[in-house]
C-alpha cells in the first residue's frame, strides 16, 4: 500500500457522498445535526441569494458554531462602518 506524502488526503467514496455527514461549508468541520439547541456549540446557516434577470436562487450552507460566530460578528461591525461612514 502506497503511503501519500505529508499533507496530502486520498478521498474515497465515503467521504465524497457520505449522506449522513453533516459538515460546515467553511472549514468543513464535522456538524452535530441531532445537537440540542442549547449553549454555545449551536450551529447555523448562511444565506446566499444572487439574482440572474428573473429568476433568483437561494443557497443555504450548513455552518459550525466557530464559524457562525465568526461570519455573524464580522457582518455587525461592516454594518458599524457603513453606517458611520454614511
Amino acid at each position: 500500500m502506497n503511503k501519500l506524502p505529508e499533507g496530502f488526503v486520498a478521498a474515497n467514496h465515503k467521504i465524497l457522498f457520505d449522506d449522513d455527514a453533516h459538515r460546515c461549508d467553511v472549514c468543513n468541520e464535522l456538524i452535530d445535526p441531532q445537537g440540542d439547541g442549547n449553549g454555545y456549540d449551536v450551529g447555523g446557516r448562511g444565506l446566499l441569494l444572487w439574482t440572474r434577470g428573473d429568476e433568483r436562487r437561494y443557497f443555504e450552507p450548513p455552518l459550525c458554531p466557530r464559524c457562525a460566530t465568526a461570519i455573524g460578528v464580522t457582518a455587525l461591525h461592516r454594518w458599524e462602518i457603513e453606517e458611520e461612514e454614511g
